[in-house]
């Protein structure tokens, strides 16, 4: 839909993700609202730019850069959407999820940007956890890391007019891009929706042990107060997940996803018992 004026711009950075990158993008052209895809891809060599190249839907930028958060920046500076959300190569939005949102946004004009909840899924498309999220709070995410997580969030142009993402750090500029979005008094809203689904690979960024190096190297840029206050910032997190029902979801849960065996049509899928606990570990 990049031949019309996008109401909603998607990006997505990428590298050497040819594996998830057919679904990720199947699952923003299903869409049913114009829109724009970009993928800023950091010169792959895994037939990526190839496959890319294939596709006229989708606007492509292949070159070599500085990270994920380097591709990010110059994807949202492209963008030319009023609003915009983030979905990395190994998730995928949900049904309707696109049209959802930007009627909240045009119905709740105070709203600067919107989180919701998403699915955790295996390789091969099954169910392994659900994650709900609640109201953001920036002192919560360095108590408790991002909980409102990317792909699940949705932003007016405005934003990245004011803030852009930290390129000095390569796992967890998306924390430090929310604390700053909130500290300049931009207003989000959380909805009890499920927006999207992440693949569990054993290999995502967040699992990378340069992450907990880059949370201790800024949690000491963060104030004395926040630092002293932190183990009640800890425990209040959690108070909240409980009285935001976040641990309990219905019996049986469907969803419509894309699969490598369906990358063409999504498939829906039914999860008996679903639960909230899951342990991530890296496999490589």
């Amino acid at each position: 839909m990049a031949s019309q004026t996008p109401k909603i711009s998607i990006v997505t950075p990428s590298y050497n993700m040819l594996a998830y990158l057919p679904m990720c993008c199947a699952s923003v052209m299903d869409q049913d609202v114009a829109h724009e895809h970009i993928v800023m891809d950091g010169g792959s060599t895994d037939g990526t730019v190839e496959w890319l190249q294939g596709n006229e839907r989708i606007v492509t930028v292949s070159e070599k850069d500085r990270g994920m958060y380097h591709a990010l920046n110059k994807a949202t500076a492209m963008a030319r959407g009023e609003i915009i959300g983030q979905l990395n190569c190994d998730e995928q939005y949900l049904p309707g999820v696109l049209k959802y949102v930007l009627t909240y946004f045009n119905e709740n004009p105070q709203t600067d940007f919107l989180a919701a909840d998403f699915l955790v899924i295996d390789k091969d498309g099954a169910m392994m956890a659900y994650r709900k999220s609640f109201q953001p709070r920036w002192q919560y995410f360095f108590s408790n890391y991002l909980y409102t997580t990317t792909c699940t969030l949705f932003y007016r142009r405005k934003v990245f007019l004011k803030c852009r993402f930290d390129e000095s750090y390569k796992s967890i500029a998306d924390v430090i891009f929310m604390y700053s979005v909130m500290r300049n008094g931009f207003k989000g809203v959380h909805v009890r929706r499920y927006f999207a689904v992440f693949t569990y690979s054993g290999s995502n960024l967040s699992l990378d042990p340069i992450s907990d190096k880059e949370k201790a190297k800024f949690n000491d840029t963060l104030p004395y107060w926040y630092r002293l206050l932190k183990p009640l910032f800890f425990v209040s997190f959690f108070v909240e997940r409980i009285l935001n029902g976040t641990y309990s979801e219905k019996s049986s849960m469907s969803y419509s996803i894309f699969t490598k065996k369906s990358s063409n049509e999504r498939i829906t899928l039914t999860k008996k018992a679903p639960g909230f606990r899951l342990k991530f570990q890296r496999t490589n």
